[in-house]
């Protein structure tokens, strides 16, 4: 089958810099072409589990998850990597690292979201191209906890900035708030007074949580809804949307495209 680039199959492709403009359609493309047939994630995972990264053989603990970087005896050693897929086509890459408690820790290094034109067919494709950027993050160094960190301000800044310039056009900028000293959240309003749920709820807000846990020396950031009935204002917190855990060597920028992949494809 004829290689196929990156930006063809997930679109975030300018968030991450793969491509400064969007792909522009061209009658004769043989992706575009095609008729729109549902994308197999079972196949795909398939082909990805035929892969080796660096000396590890893939294990498949789930059939959305594949983990290179298991022992013999079954532990996961510092410096796996993880691909896991939810239910709405968004690719997590993840790093095995170690807290400041000695406790293994799944960081996020990348996050992708498969484009939605439906790539039924190119599933080998798609394998391929996934498959090197988890080679390229096997590669790159073990992330770890720093000590005496106090860049959190500053980072949360940068993932204001960068999702004010990438979310959804529903979403209005509202600020950021300081909950306490190693913790703030970013809110953001839903344009018309909030958008009716799929239970017949209004979404008032969408917020983002970034904190820093002194302890473990890990950063988490978990985004939510705040929604209320379509009949009054009573205010509820929604189950998390996404729930991700960074360590302070990763770079901003790599922290903050992962928020605006999440926002960008809501």
């Amino acid at each position: 089958m004829e290689r196929l680039r990156f930006k063809r199959f997930f679109e975030a492709t300018d968030i991450f810099g793969f491509d400064a403009e969007h792909a522009g359609e061209d009658a004769d493309d043989k992706i575009n072409s095609k008729p729109i047939v549902q994308f197999d994630l079972e196949l795909m995972m398939e082909f990805l589990g035929r892969k080796t990264v660096g000396n590890y053989e893939p294990s498949k603990p789930f059939i959305n998850e594949i983990i290179w970087g298991k022992h013999p005896r079954g532990a996961i050693v510092p410096g796996a990597i993880k691909l896991e897929v939810d239910t709405g086509l968004t690719f997590y890459i993840k790093k095995m690292g170690v807290d400041k408690l000695g406790e293994p820790r799944w960081v996020t290094k990348r996050m992708f979201q498969l484009n939605r034109n439906g790539y039924g067919g190119l599933e080998d494709s798609v394998a391929e191209e996934v498959h090197e950027h988890i080679i390229r993050a096997f590669d790159s160094n073990i992330d770890a906890p720093k000590e005496g960190y106090t860049d959190l301000d500053n980072l949360v800044t940068h993932i204001y900035n960068k999702m004010k310039r990438t979310s959804k056009n529903i979403f209005i900028p509202v600020g950021i708030k300081k909950l306490q000293e190693h913790a703030y959240v970013i809110s953001f309003e839903v344009r018309g007074h909030g958008v009716e749920a799929q239970d017949q709820k209004r979404v008032e807000q969408n917020q983002t949580v970034i904190s820093y846990d002194q302890e473990q020396g890990t950063i988490r950031v978990f985004n939510y809804n705040i929604e209320s009935p379509m009949s009054g204002h009573k205010w509820e917190i929604m189950e998390n949307d996404l729930d991700l855990y960074f360590f302070p060597t990763q770079d901003r920028e790599e922290i903050s495209e992962c928020l605006a992949v999440h926002m960008k494809y809501y």
